[in-house]
């Protein structure tokens, strides 16, 4: 035994003998009935009593809560108690708990980049409807963007992969346990982005974490900042690290991609329902071996186009992740932003090792994917050469609503679908399926969100409503607001996959109520053949 563990001993028995380690325990054997939903719960016990609540015995998610506080309600939420702590080691959270009226669920959200910043503001919708709230920084602080310098510490990593959230989840609920004297009756969580690939993470290693999980443009780490992001990169961005393509390139290239295929769909209103319905020749755009000019693109701007649409490849051909940057994309095209993604995964996280001093113009597509894939593993939720498996997650009587934004310039719509097809092909085909699992592709949206097309919608409503009563999501309506952020530009409806939305030819093209829903006249086969996809052969 160390001194410092004799001391430690010493320490403890001399404040038992005391009487000073009278902190309430939770105990850890048996669980809490279920609270009722809608009932406007009260809080069995002083908001301030959780801070002197032993959770360090919480399996798997040893808890110290540092500061528990009444919040006064306001015009944005009912009074609550504000609960702010970490999971062992530091993964930082804060829980916020109606205290008079919580109506028996609970709600976790999803993080974003690199996270290190617990985005407890993007719990207000449902904070507002008495569910009791939570988000964690996914176990470290940090730039959300910049160098995840905390990446030396592999304990680190494994949060930042899998684990902050399940232990979020598990730490959550023995609060609310507690502080209610109930668990919750039911169990939501929502992400886009990194917090998409949390979803999905969840649904695929901890099946019984949450009853629904709405996942978008799911972000996997692995495949796309030292992979897509850094391919796009390395051809949006010259050797000074200047833009290939100036804007008024950009804006060239999207003018002509919506003249071609814009009216595709029925309808001319700069919207793409399926990019992949275009088959617009870019190349058409190239200029006169002669020279250049305003309206067409140099050879050197035709290589970046080419890159950005075939998307990701080694030098035999093969496809390093599923699908490229869609039609419809152009105009967010940023080499500056993936760089900055692409640099801090491959000098910080993509290796076993750190190496602070690489760029993303050193990594070799041929050799380096080998080199990544043990990392990849630990962050991704589908390890690379692997399928996902929901079937835990399927059997636990979970509902899963996934969207993508159909013009994200940066995660490839189609590995949303290539992720779906192979979901559905394991498990029963796309009509067993869709009675659990349905994605929603969003025409004319950016990474989750923006874009000149509805983008604003709420798939927490109608997720509540499918695991609980059983009402089958068919669709939403989609809200795009003018530059004031309260305007009403236009709504759309949008509807499960594979189905699209169609103008009815009749009524106010902005309107949801003239559109309705339209079955393709045959199903894509929306699986891709990939290097890290799961070996068939």
């Amino acid at each position: 035994m160390t001194f410092r563990n004799v001391f430690r001993t010493m320490r403890l028995g001399m404040a038992a003998a005391l009487g000073l380690l009278t902190m309430p325990h939770v105990a850890t054997a048996a669980a809490p009935a279920k609270a009722a939903v809608d009932a406007n719960a009260r809080a069995a016990m002083d908001c301030a009593a959780l801070k002197t609540t032993d959770f360090t015995q919480v399996e798997g998610a040893a808890t110290s809560v540092t500061t528990a506080e009444i919040v006064p309600a306001s015009a944005a939420a009912k009074e609550y108690c504000r609960v702010v702590g970490y999971v062992q080691p530091q993964v930082g959270f804060e829980l916020r708990l109606p205290t008079q009226s919580w109506n028996g669920r609970y709600f976790q959200v999803g993080c974003g980049g690199l996270c290190g910043v617990i985005n407890i503001q993007n719990c207000g919708d449902a904070l507002a409807k008495d569910f009791a709230v939570a988000a964690n920084n996914m176990g470290h602080v940090g730039d959300f963007w910049k160098e995840p310098l905390w990446g030396s510490d592999p304990a680190l990593r494994e949060d930042y992969g899998k684990r902050s959230t399940h232990a979020m989840a598990v730490a959550a609920k023995a609060i609310i346990a507690t502080y209610y004297g109930a668990s919750p009756a039911y169990s939501y969580f929502r992400g886009c982005s990194t917090g998409g690939r949390e979803g999905l993470s969840e649904a695929q290693h901890f099946p019984e974490d949450f009853d629904g999980i709405v996942a978008g443009d799911p972000a996997f780490p692995g495949r796309l900042g030292a992979l897509a992001n850094n391919w796009d990169a390395n051809h949006l961005l010259d050797e000074s690290h200047k833009p290939v393509l100036s804007e008024a390139k950009l804006q060239l290239l999207h003018n002509a991609v919506l003249n071609a295929c814009d009216a595709i769909d029925g309808l001319k209103d700069g919207i793409l329902t399926d990019p992949r319905d275009c088959k617009y020749q870019w190349r058409k755009l190239a200029c006169p071996k002669s020279g250049e000019g305003p309206n067409c693109l140099t050879a050197r701007e035709m290589v970046a186009v080419d890159a950005l649409y075939s998307g990701v490849h080694n030098s035999k051909g093969e496809r390093l992740s599923p699908g490229g940057s869609p039609f419809g994309s152009e105009l967010a095209w940023d080499g500056n932003n993936r760089r900055a993604i692409a640099d801090a995964y491959l000098r910080y996280l993509a290796f076993a090792e750190q190496r602070p001093k690489m760029s993303y113009r050193d990594f070799d597509f041929d050799r380096d994917p080998e080199l990544i894939k043990a990392q990849t593993a630990i962050y991704d939720p589908v390890a690379p050469g692997t399928a996902p498996d929901l079937s835990a997650f399927h059997a636990a009587g979970g509902k899963l609503i996934a969207y993508h934004g159909w013009a994200d310039p940066g995660v490839p719509p189609e590995s949303m679908l290539d992720y779906y097809a192979k979901v559905t092909g394991a498990l029963g085909g796309v009509d067993q399926v869709r009675n659990w699992f349905r994605v929603f592709m969003v025409p004319g949206m950016l990474h989750c969100r923006g874009g000149d097309a509805p983008n604003t919608f709420d798939f927490l409503t109608p997720m509540v409503a499918w695991v609980e009563k059983g009402v089958v999501p068919d669709g939403v309506i989609a809200t795009q607001f003018a530059d004031d952020k309260k305007t009403v530009k236009r709504t759309r409806p949008l509807f499960a996959y594979p189905n699209v939305a169609a103008y009815t030819g009749k009524g106010d093209v902005n309107a949801a109520a003239s559109w309705t829903a339209k079955a393709p006249k045959a199903v894509r086969d929306d699986n891709i053949d990939w290097l890290w996809g799961p070996k068939t052969r």
